[in-house]
């Protein structure tokens, strides 16, 4: 996975001075070396390579330069970039964090207040609480009765992003769980972005890199993720997984040393998010196949190793796996079947030119029709605009022989029309054609994942097949120019086309036509990304009362079952978060979170009764208090309960539910640090 950190070439010691004079043979024996680029992955020099190189007149990018220990080598234009493209990725990483923090500028401008994604935010504020407070406290940290109690969850159904609630474990124990979401949902673009930049600088440029890795990164798919949806906008995986299969199968590399790389990838993912890890192995199994059809002597070839990596990869993701995994499908509270209805968030057909509420330029004609779109606009993710889509195809012609583009092109085409759902939508309406999607929802394990969010790999693809479209127009103008001027993609990486020995070899032209085709491509180039910048975010407020937060709480003794009203569900999950604020102090009934409904298929909250429904009916405004307080079967709910406390934090009817919980209790509450509070037991 390291890029930058591949070359290898450095200065060899105690090399006689005279090994310049030697030709055609090893560099011990007179100083000839091959790079890596020069050499196919079976270990045989590349057609075209230079058979013979001195010291003193080799080509520069071509050869290293053997030298005697100790000699300073001199100053040349090939090292001076070489030292400049060290810098980049720093500067790459900058630029992507600043406009991050500018895209999530109000959450830092109200540290810990405000977030992005209503009710799933607070979700994941409590997910990234809980972690660490139940691996510190010695608790079960998968299984556990602080919500939906008694009955309790099992959360690993419910997206925990574990891992990063581990990593962030200091910022949450300094400044709460709010803060931790506002800081991973800012390096979230980041740190995807940053993974495809790294991986595609062993075929392209510095530059072309960071911009697939800025189309990537910060796209609709994955910013709108970022409305709640932690464990899909942190999507470092697919990338690193495009990497790591290019070491083992088509490079050739350790099949032991890259299977334990990827094996701890897997690992790390599933306790990120198990959708994204599901969906990048079928869209890898599309690649694996793209590329076998391409080359199939080859593939052949390296069957036997590519299956050893991936035994070991599974090997070791499986004893790194082997505790949750078996938490989840073994232990209590566990779901059966689809989590999500099938056939609503899919990836409309125009979908892809049609700009939604999540883009700054997104004309009112185009919002008519995205709105009818099905899925909430979270889950329309699938907008690439006009101008990206013409790069990505003329990329792919202009290409079409770069071993990349011929793999990522019908993979980025599969997985759309994967996108598309089990039958094709357009403009809002569903028709009755069947797509290939309607046989695959029907596999285990992939019948969770939602076909709009193949979208994902969409844009991944798009962006590393205009990458390579852009890298190889800049080198038919040079080459046009100056042959002598185009140096290899990357000196330190074979190509892909060295599955058979040969690349892409295309010639160009200059002149006006050149100058045209430059010009174009900047301008079409420009026109993607403004069509993708991302309209101001909408906030969610997450303010948590006081009582919560100080030493209010205490007087709740810990570990007691307290009634926390609004009462937590799905669209009103307050109470998650300020049960994180308080330190889990309480356990408490209710929740948002993934847990068997009554058939033990999926339900987004626990068992309700009339106590519950009257307390969510009453703070919508669907009931009164006194309608409530007439029915035998809220007073028979809540003496079943018999809560050790009641909080009523703000609602939307405080009145009501105070006259409400006031009767039930049998006394009048303390106003305490912006709550009301009962403690019936004293």
């Amino acid at each position: 996975m390291g890029v930058a950190g591949a070359d290898i070439v450095g200065i060899i010691a105690h090399i006689p001075t005279s090994a310049g004079s030697a030709s055609g043979r090893g560099a011990r024996e007179g100083g000839t070396v091959v790079t890596s680029s020069e050499i196919s992955s079976t270990g045989t020099p590349q057609r075209g390579a230079p058979k013979t190189s001195s010291p003193e007149t080799g080509v520069a990018g071509a050869f290293p330069i053997v030298r005697p220990a100790g000699q300073r080598p001199p100053t040349t234009p090939a090292a001076g970039r070489d030292r400049r493209r060290r810098l980049v990725p720093l500067a790459v990483t900058l630029s992507y964090l600043a406009l991050s923090v500018w895209i999530f500028r109000a959450s830092w401008r109200h540290l810990g207040e405000i977030t992005y994604g209503g009710g799933d935010a607070y979700l994941f504020s409590w997910f990234l609480g809980w972690t660490p407070h139940a691996f510190g406290s010695g608790l079960a940290p998968f299984l556990t009765h602080h919500i939906n109690s008694p009955t309790g969850a099992n959360i690993l159904w419910s997206t925990p992003v574990v891992l990063l609630g581990l990593l962030t474990a200091p910022i949450t124990l300094l400044g709460g769980p709010v803060t931790t979401l506002t800081v991973l949902l800012t390096l979230a673009p980041v740190v995807s972005g940053l993974a495809l930049f790294w991986v595609l600088r062993r075929w392209v440029r510095d530059c072309p890199a960071a911009l697939a890795g800025l189309l990537y990164g910060f796209g609709p798919y994955l910013i709108g993720s970022s409305y709640g949806h932690l464990h899909l906008a942190f999507a470092p995986f697919p990338p690193l997984l495009l990497g790591l299969l290019d070491d083992l199968i088509v490079r050739g590399r350790s099949p032991r040393r890259t299977g334990i790389l990827l094996g701890f990838a897997v690992a790390a993912q599933a306790l990120i998010g198990e959708e994204i890890l599901a969906t990048s192995a079928l869209t890898a199994a599309v690649g694996l196949v793209v590329l076998a059809a391409r080359h199939r002597a080859a593939a052949r070839e390296r069957l036997g190793p590519a299956l050893h990596g991936l035994a070991t990869a599974a090997l070791v993701a499986t004893v790194g796996l082997a505790w949750p995994l078996g938490v989840q499908f073994l232990g209590g509270q566990r779901v059966h079947g689809s989590i999500q209805p099938s056939g609503i968030a899919v990836t409309d057909l125009w979908s892809f030119v049609t700009p939604t509420p999540l883009q700054e330029i997104a004309p009112n004609l185009a919002l008519r029709h995205s709105l009818r779109f099905t899925g909430n606009a979270v889950e329309v993710g699938g907008y690439l605009g006009v101008p990206l889509i013409l790069l990505a195809l003329a990329a792919t012609v202009r290409a079409r022989r770069h071993p990349l583009v011929g793999v990522l092109a019908p993979v980025g085409l599969v997985m759309a029309v994967l996108s598309l759902g089990d039958h094709l939508h357009v403009d809002g309406r569903a028709t009755r054609i069947p797509l290939p999607w309607l046989v695959l929802e029907k596999v285990p394990v992939l019948h969770n994942a939602l076909p709009s969010r193949f979208a994902l790999y969409v844009m991944m693809c798009a962006a590393a097949v205009t990458a390579v479209g852009l890298d190889r127009w800049r080198d038919e103008h040079r080459r046009a120019t100056d042959p002598a001027d185009v140096p290899p993609v990357d000196g330190t990486f074979p190509d892909l086309g060295s599955l058979d020995g040969h690349g892409d070899t295309h010639s160009g032209s200059g002149g006006w036509r050149g100058w045209l085709a430059r010009s174009g491509a900047a301008l079409v180039t420009a026109g993607a990304l403004a069509a993708l910048v991302p309209a101001p975010l909408l906030t969610t407020a997450a303010h948590t009362p006081a009582f919560f937060t100080g030493d209010g709480v205490r007087q709740i003794p810990a570990n007691a079952t307290a009634l926390v009203v609004p009462y937590p569900h799905p669209q009103q999950a307050q109470a998650m978060l300020w049960q994180a604020e308080a330190h889990f102090r309480f356990v408490m009934p209710g929740c948002y979170c993934t847990v068997p409904g009554p058939t033990g298929r999926a339900s987004f909250h626990g068992p309700g009764d009339a106590l519950t429904s009257a307390l969510i009916d009453l703070d919508n405004g669907t009931t009164t208090a006194a309608a409530a307080l007439g029915s035998s079967q809220v007073r028979n709910a809540y003496r079943r309960l018999s809560p050790d406390a009641v909080v009523l934090g703000p609602a939307r009817r405080p009145a009501e539910l105070r006259a409400l919980l006031g009767s039930l209790v049998g006394r009048p509450p303390r106003h305490v640090g912006g709550v009301d509070l009962w403690l019936p037991a004293r």
